[in-house]
């Protein structure tokens, strides 16, 4: 069926309405708003989508495809074939699910007009929504961007200045961004990612770090916040500069140990953080005990290090067994070995810091090439070590 101006068109004839009741004003109210602050295009289909709690998308001339469902999610979303469109020439089409929804014919071509009006401002503001999208988000946290044009692209993508927001840094095999993230919906409102050089950069609205349930196994990963979507500049480099510090995940759920450093908390860095900002891969290579401690390692294999971290996280040798859930003689086992590896007790006055210090160099030199360390580096400021993102 099509509207009075014939753009319209039920696919499978159906006009009855029914029950799933939509308040059009505050749908419509909210797409206007979105189109008055640039929203992106995923941000307008996605919030559309769970305001209305139907699929909705859009499918450019060049056959490119948008969709969102009510959960905020786009990846695999398809076109319902009871769907309505709206044909927006040399532009596209927006389509909306319409099956259980109480608008009548007209409602739902005001509706579908208002949405392809909002959809085509999108596109014609952003140009290619995927890669607008990835340059929007790398722009908020790029503090050589002033002030101003941060807080207009924070509107586009859903937030404001004010929002509550975590900013998490991650590192490893392709797809590790898009699992992660995965992970995240449900969890939050809004969870945005993109590529940021070598890391993955996601931003997520009102989420508590203790509710993420997992990195994917081989990722490595590390936040910083909750705080302002302001702040978010300041807490990019916080959460870059604690990714140096974690390790690859062993498994996909947690809750993690603070000795397995699979999701590294910025706050918890203190004075290492300058480690990390100050010594490059190559500066912590000639350390006897980083050297030592590779030949361990290359000797015995990474359980050695597992053992270790849990030892320089413990008191003695019995507690770090418990930690591990092994027997205390196979830690000691270890522990023995690896003192005459690196020529020191771990119980000596400063040994389990010296060994700890030797552990967290190490995870430095591995971890050396996320981003350029700079020997002038003045403490964790938000200042960036390494030329904006492109």
């Amino acid at each position: 069926m099509a509207s009075e101006e014939g753009c319209v068109a039920l696919s499978d004839g159906k006009t009855e309405p029914v029950s799933h009741t939509v308040d059009l004003d505050t749908v419509l109210r909210l797409i206007d708003e979105l189109a008055e602050c640039d929203a992106a295009l995923e941000v307008l289909l996605a919030r559309t989508a769970t305001a209305l709690g139907r699929v909705v998308g859009f499918r450019t001339v060049e056959g490119v495809v948008r969709a969102a469902a009510p959960d905020g999610t786009g990846g695999g979303v398809e076109r319902p074939s009871h769907a309505a469109t709206h044909e927006l020439p040399g532009t596209g089409r927006v389509w909306l699910d319409v099956d259980g929804m109480s608008l009548t014919g007209d409602e739902t071509a005001l509706l579908l007009r208002r949405l392809g009006i909002a959809a085509k401002v999108a596109l014609l503001a952003q140009g290619s929504p995927a890669q607008e999208g990835d340059t929007a988000l790398r722009s908020v946290v790029d503090p050589t961007v002033d002030a101003e044009t941060r807080a207009r692209t924070w509107l586009r993508l859903g937030l404001n200045e004010a929002s509550t927001t975590t900013v998490f840094a991650l590192a490893g095999p392709p797809g590790v961004a898009g699992a992660f993230v995965d992970g995240l919906r449900g969890l939050t409102p809004v969870v945005l990612h993109a590529p940021v050089g070598t890391v993955q950069l996601v931003v997520a609205k009102e989420l508590d770090p203790g509710d993420v349930p997992g990195v994917p196994v081989g990722a490595r990963a590390a936040f910083a916040g909750p705080c302002p979507a302001a702040d978010a500049p300041q807490a990019w480099q916080l959460a870059r500069t604690a990714l140096r510090f974690a390790r690859p995940s062993t498994r996909a759920r947690g809750p993690y140990g603070v000795e397995e450093a699979t999701l590294v908390d910025a706050a918890r860095l203190g004075g290492y953080a300058l480690l990390a900002e100050t010594l490059s891969a190559e500066q912590i290579a000639p350390v006897p005990d980083v050297r030592q401690l590779g030949r361990l390692v290359d000797d015995h294999g990474d359980d050695m290090l597992v053992c270790l971290e849990a030892v320089a996280a413990t008191d003695s040798v019995r507690k770090a067994a418990r930690l591990l859930h092994r027997h205390h003689n196979s830690v000691a086992y270890r522990v023995e070995r690896a003192q005459r590896y690196l020529g020191f007790s771990f119980t000596e006055p400063y040994g389990r810091t010296r060994l700890f210090l030797a552990l967290v160099l190490r995870r430095l030199q591995e971890s050396g090439d996320l981003y350029r360390a700079d020997p002038t580096a003045g403490g964790t400021d938000g200042s960036s070590t390494e030329p904006p993102a492109q």
